[in-house]
């Protein structure tokens, strides 16, 4: 092209015309950038980004969360910022704030700060401290904000059962420290010292006494039940070589209309999972109920023992009155030959139960046993069972007349499988949570498993090892040396 004046203006109105709309693509570039965000997320598990329950609880938090986080390390900061991040992109009026702890140390003691990086979350005039930086503790927490009010749940004592606070391998204690962590009110109560059961209380638990309760704290039970309270009763095999099997709560069941089978079931499908004891039953089909929804987990049962309903109670659940002998029945003293109902509307319905290769073994356990059709009963056998009726509501405060509540009433054959010991085998500890949400009428609540993360280490076998490093030692320079030669030839040859 022949260069002249013409020529020349004409490439810088070119160059300066490009310039002004590259300038102005990156202008709206930006401004688009702020408008709009597009994410992705590529790792494994969906590690960076929220679970569905968390977006879930986040639609029904309708008001402002104010988050401070007390910290002056740098990176304990931009962890924070990176999980709360993920909560702003949904509920874009979560606000966050850090404060240097070492700036008013007397103002840290007061409020009770003990970690470095210790958040205080408002929500609605309430708060709450959080000491872990996770998802889970985090939706937890925004859960435990919304909640109207406490839920207590009252472990009877006395009787040699679990105990909630205790560390030893029978005992719950730290299954009861996530219940605290979800925002439970955790309580023992021994019935012969205080001799009644409190009003606030939320969930009542029989933990697998070792010794018969007193009759007088029998009635105590019972009219906590017909008054229309939630109970969970973790049973164990019977021991019928001794005096007391139901250790003083045969009229409970009684009253319940369940029975506990005499044995020990038996699931030999558990040498499968490595487990050498007969004696363990694992349950990997769940019955449709709220407890059970989306949850597909394998639990362990050791040691369980199975329920069944009254005959004479099974008569008589199809939805009829109740008459009036049936009711004066219900106000008179218990006796361990009554069979009355407590109430026929009680709807029963399993919701553990094991596979069809269990059974229940009746004869002493040895390493080997064997199913015989004259003495065991076969699988599948009930180890969990839901009770519930409706009940109405006295007219007062915040009650309309004639308004009715769901009672609830879960009845195990198994205590263990909450216990220290064996609470963290699959899906126990997911489990038991549930039975607890679902009786005190919050089945909404969460659980969000941690997630695994399997894409942070690169496992590589020797060939491909060897392959990698000759592709970055020989092959890649081999090309920049080939790719230099042809263009250093073809400019040469010009």
């Amino acid at each position: 092209m022949e260069i002249n004046n013409h020529s020349t203006r004409y490439l810088r109105w070119h160059n300066f015309l490009f310039t002004l709309l590259f300038l102005i693509i990156i202008g709206l570039l930006a401004y688009l950038s702020n408008r709009y965000v597009y994410l992705a997320d590529w790792t494994v598990n969906s590690q960076n980004s929220l679970n569905e329950i968390s977006l879930q609880l986040l639609e029904t938090l309708d008001a402002p969360i104010e988050i401070t986080s007390y910290t002056s390390n740098s990176r304990i900061k931009q962890s924070v910022r990176e999980l709360i991040g993920r909560y702003q992109q949904i509920k874009p009026d979560i606000t966050l704030s850090f404060i240097n702890p070492n700036a008013d140390p007397e103002k840290i003691r007061s409020l009770n700060i003990v970690v470095d990086g210790e958040m205080i979350i408002h929500y609605q005039g309430r708060q709450e401290h959080l000491t872990e930086l996770s998802e889970q503790d985090l939706s937890n927490t925004f859960h435990r904000l919304m909640r109207s009010q406490e839920r207590t749940i009252v472990f009877t004592q006395g009787h040699g059962e679990r105990s909630p606070e205790h560390e030893a391998n029978f005992d719950l204690n730290i299954f009861t420290r996530h219940l605290s962590k979800q925002g439970f009110q955790v309580e023992s109560l021994n019935l012969a010292k205080q001799m009644s059961i409190p009003d606030n209380v939320s969930v009542l638990v029989i933990a697998g006494p070792q010794a018969a309760f007193l009759p007088g704290e029998v009635r105590l039970i019972i009219d906590y039940v017909k008054a229309g309270g939630n109970l969970l009763w973790l049973g164990e095999p019977l021991k019928v070589t001794q005096n007391n099997p139901m250790h003083g709560l045969l009229p409970l069941s009684e009253r319940l209309g369940i029975e506990f089978l005499d044995g020990v079931i038996v699931d030999p499908t558990t040498a499968q999972y490595g487990i050498t004891r007969p004696d363990y039953a694992i349950v990997t089909d769940y019955p449709r109920h709220p407890i059970n929804n989306g949850f597909s987990t394998v639990t362990l049962f050791p040691q369980a023992a199975g329920i069944e309903r009254l005959p004479n109670y099974m008569d008589n659940e199809e939805g009829k009155p109740v008459t009036d002998q049936e009711s004066q029945a219900l106000e008179k003293p218990l006796h361990a030959s009554s069979t009355t109902p407590l109430n026929d509307n009680f709807d029963a319905q399993p919701f553990l139960t094991t596979i069809d290769r269990s059974w229940i073994e009746t004869s002493p356990l040895n390493d080997q046993v064997h199913f015989s059709e004259l003495l065991d009963i076969i699988g599948p056998i009930t180890i969990g069972m839901v009770l519930t009726r409706h009940i109405s509501l006295k007219s007062g405060q915040n009650k309309t007349p004639g308004s009715t509540r769901e009672q609830r009433i879960i009845v195990m054959g198994d205590g263990d499988f909450l216990s220290n010991t064996f609470l963290g085998n699959a899906g126990n500890l997911d489990l038991g949570l549930n039975i607890f949400n679902w009786l005190s009428h919050d089945e909404q609540f969460i659980s969000i498993p941690n997630r695994v993360k399997d894409d942070i280490i690169l496992e590589l076998s020797p060939n491909m090892l060897s392959l990698l490093g000759g592709f970055f030692l020989f092959i890649i320079p081999g090309l920049l040396a080939l790719t230099g030669s042809l263009i250093w030839f073809k400019r040469r040859n010009r």
